[in-house]
């Protein structure tokens, strides 16, 4: 009777404990939580702009590795030129899907290699898909297609990262990343 007691609490436990192994190698295989990001004024005087370096998970400046930064950018219009707040890619490849949710996003996907921008400032004001849209009647600015995921793919380390740009107020940009 011992040894049939013994042999069912071992037994127990190995199941348990392969259970839980389970958990944590399927929660591990799949962890795109995402990481919230809030710049600051990127339209404050003396700002130079917002370096982000999505590897590190952390703000950089222009001198440092960086994958996207928000910066202030002469456009002309007629006589006169006004400084436009704009996304500008680093040394990225880069595309935009419309047809998925952020959160649904689990990996790259299998167009992105015909999807990729070939020329980076498409993302810049005025561009096909530009970020940041400036509208002359309201004179706001505000995030173009906020239900859009960027794609974007780092080629020194070889990560891919999904980018969701959320909100523009008053030269503050605030998005949120994951990885792919």
């Amino acid at each position: 009777m011992k040894q049939l007691t013994l042999f069912i609490t071992i037994f127990g436990l190995i199941l348990t404990g392969c259970e839980d192994k389970k958990a944590d190698d399927n929660d591990h295989d799949h962890d795109h939580s995402a990481t919230q990001v809030t710049t600051h004024d990127i339209d404050a005087d003396g700002a130079t702009g917002f370096y982000y370096d999505l590897v590190a998970g952390a703000e950089t400046d222009s001198s440092g590795s960086w994958h996207i930064s928000f910066q202030m950018l002469p456009i002309t219009a007629g006589p006169s030129t006004y400084m436009m707040p704009s996304l500008v890619l680093g040394i990225v490849y880069a595309a935009e899907y419309s047809d998925t949710a952020f959160e649904d996003m689990d990996s790259s996907p299998g167009t992105f290699m015909q999807d990729y921008f070939q020329d980076p400032t498409v993302v810049q004001y005025g561009g096909a898909s530009e970020v940041l849209h400036y509208d002359p009647q309201t004179h706001v600015v505000s995030v173009s297609g906020p239900d859009r995921v960027f794609v974007i793919y780092e080629p020194s380390g070889h990560t891919t990262y999904k980018v969701q740009f959320v909100e523009y107020v008053g030269g503050v940009i605030s998005f949120k990343f994951g990885n792919l």
